[in-house]
């Protein structure tokens, strides 16, 4: 356990030597002309408790980190809510929920670690991963894309043309405009056949009333396709 917590702090450090982030709420405590230099002893800090980390010492100066690490990222939350939170990449993550749980996640890990089985860090490592929000283009965009497919109302199954469309398209046509002179109702009825859309309206020519239908295409536009009887 304590490896995995040591991987965590080793892999902060080397983001943080890289000069971490101008979009972190630390620009705001230290300036941005000081971020950077600042980034950087910090990394020089999580490499020493990495390595230390394997002492009686060390393991609680590390658990003393991760809730001062809690304490600037509530404040971060709350001083600077569009503030990335600079942890582990440059990847913009804001601060919310997930880095203070994995705060809080790594402080337990780090004060149970010798009353855990080995085995403990593999779903540890699982939590850790899930609660970076710098790794979510690993696998929660992959994710999000196959919740899409299956319950996305376009996948599986037919699509139904809203009525509504299929009016619309009707009243493009010229087959609608020529015939709309003698029609006496809005829309009566309506019924699928096939690959056609039936709409019926009422309608009346040289004073006999009669019913107007319209074969419209259904899972296409093509008001020039539009067929027209009286019935």
């Amino acid at each position: 356990m304590k490896v995995l917590v040591a991987g965590v702090l080793v892999w902060a450090a080397v983001f943080k030597f890289r000069g971490g982030t101008q979009r972190s709420a630390l620009s705001r405590l230290v300036g941005k002309e000081h971020v950077v230099a600042v980034f950087r002893v910090i990394g020089v800090v999580e490499l020493v408790l990495a390595a230390a980390l394997f002492t009686r010492v060390g393991e609680w100066v590390t658990f003393a980190w991760f809730l001062g690490m809690l304490g600037y990222l509530s404040w971060a939350r709350v001083a600077e809510p569009e503030s990335s939170c600079g942890c582990l990449s440059e990847k913009y993550a804001p601060v919310g929920a997930r880095a203070l749980a994995r705060a809080v996640l790594l402080a337990g890990m780090v004060v149970t670690a010798d009353l855990l089985p080995w085995y403990s860090v593999f779903p540890a490592a699982v939590l850790v991963f899930v609660l970076s929000a710098e790794l979510d283009d690993y696998w929660l965009l992959g994710l999000r894309r196959l919740k899409v497919r299956l319950r996305h109302p376009l996948a599986g199954g037919e699509f139904v043309v809203p009525v509504a469309s299929t009016v619309q398209q009707l009243h493009k046509s010229q087959t609608y405009q020529s015939v709309y002179p003698i029609l006496r109702s809005d829309l009566l009825d309506t019924w699928d056949e096939g690959d056609w859309r039936i709409l019926t309206y009422s309608a009346e020519r040289d004073g006999e009333r009669a019913t107007a239908v319209f074969a419209v295409p259904r899972n296409r536009y093509e008001p020039e396709a539009v067929r027209f009887a009286l019935a």
